[in-house]
């Protein structure tokens, strides 16, 4: 994002959060826009591209094996949201983590390890259902969630 006395340039994918005197004011779509600055500013961007965050959680299934999960989610921001994600949220990363963490922790400790295997699609599908109903709150959407490894600890 470029600023150049009263026109800003957004890139596409992205949207610009622009405010009048340090209140929100508006969002800024992809392209070349005015604004009457130094009273308007861009103050940040939001990308609208599909991130990828990798959560490696260690637990513990219920025939006492540790097991070390590593959960892929892939999110992203919704246009129509993009306020929320941008001034509701400061980090989405260790919240999505957070959520992994508490779902994973509650969930495998009640199956054992062979279980845990044959369940992955089961664990990924209540990552993304508990995911998908507190991100959107803030504006986020999640578009997939994998359980990409499920490996038990060699003791």
């Amino acid at each position: 994002m470029e600023g150049c006395c009263c026109c800003v340039c957004v890139r596409t994918q992205t949207v610009g959060v622009l405010e009048r005197f340090g209140k929100f004011s508006q969002l800024k779509g992809p392209g070349l826009s005015c604004m009457c600055w130094p009273c308007e500013a861009v103050v940040g961007k939001v990308s609208l591209r599909i991130r990828q965050l990798d959560v490696n959680c260690e637990t513990k299934t219920k025939d006492n094996v540790f097991v070390n999960v590593v959960i892929s989610v892939q999110y992203q921001v919704i246009l129509e949201k993009s306020f929320d994600a941008y001034y509701k949220l400061s980090n989405p990363e260790m919240q999505i983590q957070a959520y992994v963490y508490d779902v994973v922790r509650s969930t495998l400790p009640r199956m054992e390890l062979d279980e845990s295997f044959s369940n992955k699609d089961k664990l990924a599908g209540d990552v993304k259902a508990h995911l998908d109903e507190t991100m959107a709150s803030y504006g986020y959407n999640i578009v997939k969630a994998l359980v990409t490894d499920i490996s038990p600890d060699a003791a």
